[in-house]
C-alpha cells in the first residue's frame, strides 16, 4: 500500500497544478495527513490557507472566493457526515458554473458499507453535481476527490510536502492558461435575426469581463431591455431600459424574448413556461436554458466578446461617427407605484451605498426588491448574488468570500431575516479576512418568509397557518450582531 504521506502529497500537488491557491480547511482526525502539509504551504507562492469549523459555511465561503475570477478553490474535510455538508454549495457551484474542489478524507475502502464509525458512502455522494477525477472535470463545476487513509495516519519519519511551485510545471501552465480562457469561454453569436419589434431582451448575471461587450450590444439595439442588478448593467446609459420589472412587462405586447446571461429572477421568466406563444432564445455561459419547455425555445452556450455580439470594426467606426442622441421617454414600458416599507428600505440603501462598493443581494426578496426599486441615479456595477439554485443557503458565507476577493474595501451584504438565520455562524471567519475590509451586513427583518405570502394558495391562509408557511419568529438580530463586534450589522425592522 502507498504511504499516506505519498497519497497526500500527490493529491495536493495535482490540485495546485490546476491553479488552486486558496484552501479552506475544516480540520478533523481523518484529514490530518492533508491538513498538516497544507499548513506548511501557507503564504508560499501566493497560497492561502483558511480554516472554519463548519463545512457548510466553509464551502459557501469557498464559492464566494471563486465566484468573480473562476479560479478553483479547494475545501478540505474529514470523513463521515462532514462530507454531506458540502452538497448545498456543490449544487450552487454546478448551476453557477463556479469551480470548487471538494477534497474529502475517508477511511480505507474496506470500511464502506460496514457501518463503522466515520465510514459513509462518499463515492458518488454528489451524484451528477461533481466530477470524480481531473480527467472528467471541466473547471466550470465541482470536482470531488475522495482520498482514503490507513492508520496510523502519519508515517514515522516522513515529512513530505506537496510541490507548491505549480507555476513552474508544464502541467500547471496548461491548466492555468485554460482557466484564463474559460472566463467568458462560450461559443457563438447572439441570434439577433430572430428578434422583431415585439421583442425584449432580458439580461441576467454576467461575469465582469462579459459586461462591456454586452453593454455595447444593448446600446446598439433599439429593443427594450431589462437588466438584472447582478448583470452589472442595470444603470448603464444608452440602453432602452425597462423600468418596473414584472409590472411593466405585463403591460407590453411581447412576441419573443432574448435572454443573455444567467436566469433572471423575474416572475415573468417563470411564466414563460406557459406563455408558449412567446419565442425564447437563451444564450449564456453555463448553457442552462432556465425553462423546462422545449417548444419555441432555443438555447446555446455563447461567448460575449468583441467578435461575437457586434462586429468590432463596424462598432469602432460607428462610435467615431455617432452623435449622442437623447433616449425617448419610456412611457410604454415604465411604471411607478407606491413603495411599501421594505421597498423603501431597499431604495434608501441604494441611495447611500457608494457606487464603487461591492453589494451582495440575498434571496429571495432583497434581490427582487433591489431590481425593482433601487435608484438608477447611482450606478452600482459590483452587484452579486447566488442565483444558480435560487436558494437561501450559505448566503452570508458566500458574501464574505466575495468580499475577500474584491479589490475594493467597502462591502455590503443585504439579507432577509430567514436567510440570516440559515447562516448565522458565517462571520466566524471574519478575523481571517484582510484587516482593511469594511464588512457591512444589513438584515431586513420582516418576521419570517414573507415572499410566501405573495403566492397563490398561501397568501389567503389564516394567521395560525401562516405561522407555519412563513416561519414567523421574534428573533432579535441585534443580539446576534453582538457576537461579531468587528462586523457592522444594521437591522432594519419592517414588521410593523
Amino acid at each position: 500500500m502507498k504511504p499516506n504521506a505519498d497519497i497526500a502529497a500527490e493529491t495536493l500537488t495535482d490540485i495546485l497544478a490546476h491553479g488552486t491557491r486558496n484552501f479552506i480547511v475544516c480540520a478533523g482526525a481523518r484529514n490530518a495527513p492533508l491538513v498538516v502539509p497544507l499548513l506548511k504551504l501557507d503564504s508560499q507562492d501566493g497560497i492561502k490557507i483558511w480554516h472554519h469549523f463548519d463545512e457548510r459555511a466553509a464551502s459557501f465561503f469557498a464559492l464566494g472566493l471563486a465566484k468573480r475570477r473562476l479560479e478553483p478553490v479547494c475545501v478540505v474535510t474529514t470523513s463521515g457526515t462532514a462530507v454531506a455538508e458540502l452538497l448545498p454549495a456543490a449544487i450552487e457551484s454546478y448551476y453557477s458554473g463556479v469551480p470548487l474542489i471538494l477534497l474529502t478524507a475517508d477511511r480505507p475502502d474496506r470500511f464502506r458499507g460496514s457501518g463503522a464509525p466515520q465510514a459513509i458512502e462518499q463515492v458518488g455522494i454528489f451524484s451528477g453535481y461533481a466530477a470524480r477525477n481531473f480527467n472528467e472535470w471541466n473547471h466550470e463545476s465541482p470536482l470531488h476527490l475522495n482520498v482514503s487513509f490507513e492508520e496510523p495516519l502519519f508515517d514515522e519519519g516522513r515529512d513530505d510536502c506537496p510541490q507548491s511551485s505549480a507555476k513552474n510545471s508544464a502541467k500547471a501552465s496548461a491548466h492555468l492558461a485554460s482557466a484564463d480562457g474559460l472566463r467568458g469561454r462560450l461559443g457563438t453569436t447572439v441570434p439577433t435575426q430572430s428578434l422583431d419589434e415585439n421583442a425584449v431582451i432580458l439580461v441576467g448575471e454576467l461575469l465582469e469581463n462579459e459586461r462591456e461587450p454586452v453593454a455595447n450590444f444593448l446600446r446598439s439595439s433599439s429593443l427594450p431591455v431589462w437588466c438584472e442588478a447582478i448583470s452589472g448593467l442595470r444603470e448603464i446609459s444608452g440602453a432602452n431600459h425597462i423600468r418596473g420589472g414584472d409590472a411593466a412587462l405585463a403591460e407590453m405586447e411581447i412576441g419573443n424574448v432574448l435572454r443573455i446571461g444567467g436566469v433572471p429572477s423575474l416572475r415573468f421568466w417563470r411564466d414563460l413556461e406557459t406563455l408558449e406563444a412567446i419565442q425564447v432564445t437563451s444564450t449564456s455561459r453555463t448553457g442552462f436554458p432556465g425553462l423546462a419547455r422545449t417548444e419555441g425555445v432555443t438555447n446555446q452556450q455563447s461567448k460575449f466578446d468583441e467578435h461575437t455580439l457586434l462586429d468590432r470594426e463596424k462598432r469602432s467606426s460607428e462610435r467615431e461617427q455617432a452623435v449622442p442622441q437623447p433616449l425617448p421617454p419610456l412611457l410604454a414600458h415604465a411604471r411607478c407605484y407606491v413603495l411599501n416599507s421594505e421597498e423603501l428600505a431597499v431604495r434608501e440603501l441604494s441611495e447611500r451605498i457608494p457606487s464603487e462598493a461591492l453589494i451582495f443581494l440575498g434571496n429571495s426578496l432583497p434581490i427582487r426588491e433591489w431590481n425593482a426599486v433601487a435608484t438608477t441615479e447611482i450606478a452600482h456595477p459590483n452587484v452579486f448574488a447566488n442565483r444558480g439554485a435560487n436558494g437561501i443557503d450559505g448566503e452570508i458565507s458566500t458574501f464574505l468570500g466575495l468580499a475577500q476577493d474584491f479589490s475594493g474595501n467597502e462591502c455590503w451584504g443585504i439579507f432577509g431575516d430567514l436567510t440570516t438565520l440559515y447562516d448565522m455562524n458565517a462571520p466566524w471567519i471574519y478575523d481571517q479576512l484582510d484587516a482593511e475590509k469594511r464588512i457591512r451586513i444589513v438584515v431586513i427583518n420582516n418576521g419570517g418568509g414573507k415572499i410566501f405570502s405573495k403566492l397563490p394558495g398561501l397568501k389567503d391562509l389564516p394567521d395560525d397557518e401562516k405561522k407555519v408557511t412563513e416561519n414567523w419568529h421574534g428573533f432579535d438580530f441585534k443580539k446576534w450582531a453582538e457576537l461579531w463586534p468587528r462586523v457592522e450589522v444594521e437591522v432594519i425592522d419592517v414588521r410593523d
